[in-house]
């Protein structure tokens, strides 16, 4: 098979990587934002992320739902309310909609003191040129925030913290290996549309049935989170395999 270099955002990834089996159920419906895929998704899920398609840091996430007739659009911790799809749609267009958004199936995601959490799993290229895991944190949302971002002021912990209270022992440590694989795997998918790429950050998150989802595949990861944990093993080992790359 042709091996071709490519470059595309999160719709992109998302279609390049649905092609594949091994991963394709762990990742959420994910459409170009426009009236009538928001329409359809809002029938279908719970809640509906609407994220730039280009964007990074958390920056410009918008997460909507509808009860009733009522659609509610919110961005950090401020709320929004319109009574129907139009006006709604309206004012995101003011909100720079138009500069290419995707809407992504919102998933409920799992909570450590009753925030949300998701997890950053780093993946790096060894010196065989070989994808491996060397690094896994879990990131929770600043209290009544829709993302959790580090550098939106997200609180990245140990993921052993962050599962304590929902699995034990033996238990939690299959799990957290578990959400290395699915990093892993992902990573070698993307690693297909990105041969040369040396690190891919993938973001997991985990749903209150323990279902791994993969949001998404960052192919320039920010490592500078890993070094906010007092114990800087995983640190150190992120930038030896950065320096083995560079």
């Amino acid at each position: 098979m042709r091996m071709v270099k490519y470059k595309f955002g999160k719709l992109g990834k998302y279609r390049f990587m649905n092609g594949y089996g091994r991963i394709s159920a762990s990742l959420p419906d994910t459409r170009a934002a426009t009236k009538s895929n928001i329409n359809t998704m809002l029938r279908l899920y719970d809640s509906v992320y609407l994220k730039p398609d280009t964007g990074t840091g958390g920056h410009g996430i918008y997460k909507l739902t509808k009860n009733a007739k009522r659609y509610t659009l919110r961005s950090g911790s401020i709320s929004k309310q319109f009574d129907s799809l139009d006006t709604l749609f309206r004012s995101l267009h003011k909100l720079q909609l138009k500069n290419k958004y995707v809407a992504q199936r919102g998933i409920g995601l799992l909570r450590h003191s009753n925030r949300p959490f998701d997890i950053r799993v780093m993946v790096q290229k060894n010196r065989s040129k070989q994808l491996e895991v060397t690094g896994i944190i879990g990131r929770m949302a600043k209290p009544r925030k829709i993302v959790t971002n580090y550098h939106s002021g997200g609180t990245p912990l140990p993921v052993e913290i962050l599962l304590k209270s929902h699995l034990n022992g033996i238990k939690r440590l299959k799990y957290i290996k578990k959400i290395e694989l699915l990093g892993k795997d992902a990573s070698v998918v993307l690693a297909k549309g990105y041969p040369k790429n040396k690190a891919f950050g993938v973001d997991i998150a985990i749903d209150s049935e323990l279902k791994l989802w993969v949001l998404e595949v960052n192919t320039k990861p920010d490592m500078s989170i890993f070094n906010t944990l007092s114990n800087k093993t995983m640190y150190r080992k992120i930038l030896k395999f950065s320096k083995l790359n560079g």
